[in-house]
């Protein structure tokens, strides 16, 4: 299906997916109006590193000169009018307040071709507030200023300037609008050809949603400082096959050494903005003990520790330090086991592990001997922490305070939950079918401690100096009641080992 759109050759079409027919890549020159502005630099930039012969625009025939000695010899500087003329695909990034003038300017140059539009219409200083203009768009004043027989595309309005200077993959979705179908493919192909991924959004009117979304980006980029944040199109094709279950977990680096009375949900937010972590739905953020307890002021310096006389004798037992037994009972129900090296004991909380989960490592005692207790409440920490999360982030999210605990019969400790929020710590799969149509009888799931554990392996146990970890794809039932850790709690009176 040969066709010629503004001089611009295309030898054929072809078919890519769902997303609609997709042109040859153009080989002639490409006209940046504004490029030596920052979007049009990044533009002219990344035009120029694909191989594209590139003539920056400007109203000042000086600068459009320096701009192009920039890029190299392949890049030529000149005045809108010329620029325009001697292009057939032409890119309009000039702000919005000097839109209509500069297509007022190129109107007879443009006739018959292809004018790309990536304005949008901000009116400074409220450039945060969606003020689309009375004809609905920029894209639709363009038409309208440049007539009939210049074929107008709306497009790359929410991909920032840095981010497309960057020369970078861009994590981002280009929306592109037109009414006439061959030039929207035929610019998508060439947005394809500079690696960014793009859509057939549509008319030309809708290049009123793309618009407008730029003051929503910059708003959500102010309140969560998030670099230039942009938009992806999800789903799939309706025949297509469902994609891999995939799991992910992502240590946050960056974190301070945390100590008493630091706000901890404001550090891990910091530090994923650092570390360009955006938080998805879903997400479980896994922050292991240690830091929680610290913040919380968990530390005890064992020479404030006064042993009682049943903590002399478990101490003598067990061959421990009488301060450290001493806060083992203060910090649990009982002691179930006491031999030498070992004191098993039921936590406050209903966890049986070791030593009530006191513990010295990674605990500053140059000093003196200190060691370090369970949170208070490790639910209550946990919900606290994704509302803090949450607020931040705008993303519904789970929580799990996890820590190091041994299994019966089993050697080696593993990563497991001892508090939550957010999701059900047990997922109960009873009821459901396997690959034969069997009903499951028995089969739930620990997805807290299975959580936990896959955090534990970046989380680390020595000098790895990375308590928080993100897991994304988990599968869990979310639970807004936040109905805490103690479902996953055997009840006494089903201790099949008493």
């Amino acid at each position: 299906m040969g066709a010629a759109i503004g001089g611009v050759g295309l030898a054929h079409w072809h078919e890519q997916g769902d997303q609609g027919l997709v042109a040859d890549i153009p080989s002639g020159p490409i006209a940046v109006l504004g490029g030596t502005g920052a979007l049009g630099a990044a533009l002219a930039a990344r035009l120029n590193a694909a191989g594209c012969e590139v003539w920056i625009g400007s109203r000042d025939l000086d600068k459009a000169r320096a701009a192009a000695m920039q890029h190299g010899p392949a890049v030529r500087g000149a005045s809108l009018a010329e620029a325009a003329a001697s292009c057939d695909i032409i890119f309009l990034t000039v702000p919005y307040a000097a839109h209509a003038d500069t297509l007022s300017q190129i109107r007879e140059a443009a006739q018959g071709k292809i004018v790309v539009d990536t304005t949008v219409p901000l009116r400074p200083p409220k450039v945060g507030r969606v003020q689309l203009p009375a004809a609905g768009c920029a894209a639709l004043e363009a038409a309208e200023i440049l007539g009939k027989a210049v074929r107008v595309v709306s497009a790359l309005q929410n991909i920032g300037a840095e981010k497309l200077g960057s020369g970078k993959a861009v994590d981002a979705d280009v929306l592109v609008t037109g009414d006439d179908g061959e030039a929207v493919e035929l610019v998508r192909s060439l947005l394809g050809r500079l690696g960014l991924s793009s859509w057939h959004a549509g008319p030309l009117a809708n290049a009123a949603a793309a618009e407008a979304l730029t003051s929503v980006l910059i708003q959500i980029n102010r309140r969560y400082k998030i670099d230039q944040a942009g938009v992806r199109i999800t789903g799939r094709a309706k025949d297509a096959p469902a994609p891999p279950r995939s799991l992910s977990v992502t240590a946050v680096p960056g974190l301070p050494m945390f100590k008493e009375g630091d706000d901890l949900g404001s550090a891990i937010t910091q530090a994923l903005v650092d570390c360009g972590l955006t938080l998805q739905d879903g997400d479980v953020v896994v922050i292991a003990q240690k830091a929680v307890s610290k913040v919380e002021g968990r530390t005890v310096p064992l020479s404030t520790v006064a042993p009682s006389d049943t903590a002399l004798a478990a101490a003598a037992k067990a061959e421990k330090d009488p301060a450290v037994v001493e806060l083992v009972l203060r910090e649990s129900q009982e002691l179930m086991r006491v031999v030498p090296g070992v004191i098993i004991s039921r936590h406050r909380t209903g966890h049986v592990l070791a030593n009530s989960g006191i513990d010295a490592s990674n605990v500053d005692s140059r000093e003196t001997p200190t060691v370090l207790l369970w949170p208070s409440d490790p639910d209550l920490s946990a919900r606290a922490l994704r509302a803090g999360l949450e607020a931040k982030s705008g993303v519904r999210l789970a929580v799990i305070i996890s820590d190091s605990l041994g299994r019966a019969w089993r050697m080696g400790t593993v990563g497991a939950a001892i508090g939550v929020a957010g999701l059900q710590a047990l997922r109960d799969r009873r009821g459901e079918s396997d690959l034969f149509g069997r009903e499951l009888q028995a089969t739930v799931i620990g997805v807290a401690d299975e959580i936990a554990a896959a955090a534990s392996l970046v989380i680390g146990e020595g000098a790895e100096g990375t308590p928080v970890a993100v897991v994304r794809g988990a599968a869990y039932d979310p639970d807004p009641a936040d109905g805490g850790i103690g479902a996953l709690l055997r009840p006494l009176e089903r201790d099949l080992f008493r």
